[in-house]
């Protein structure tokens, strides 16, 4: 499979989650939906035989 990430966007008040590939070389593939919950859109992204990958986290701020 190959890997995905999963980001958010604004969606009214609130924001929602989509899936997109992004190859070396070629155009960004990117879920033409997107989901209210985070695991939907995993799952989305699995079924179009993408593998989301984890996100880098910021350092907590000490």
């Amino acid at each position: 499979m190959k890997a995905c990430e999963i980001y958010h966007i604004s969606h009214k008040k609130s924001f929602r989650w989509k899936w997109r590939y992004i190859p070396t070389e070629g155009r960004a593939v990117e879920s033409k939906d997107s989901y209210a919950l985070y695991f939907e859109c995993v799952t989305a992204a699995r079924e179009a035989g993408y593998e989301p990958r984890p996100q880098a986290r910021a350092p907590a701020a000490v």
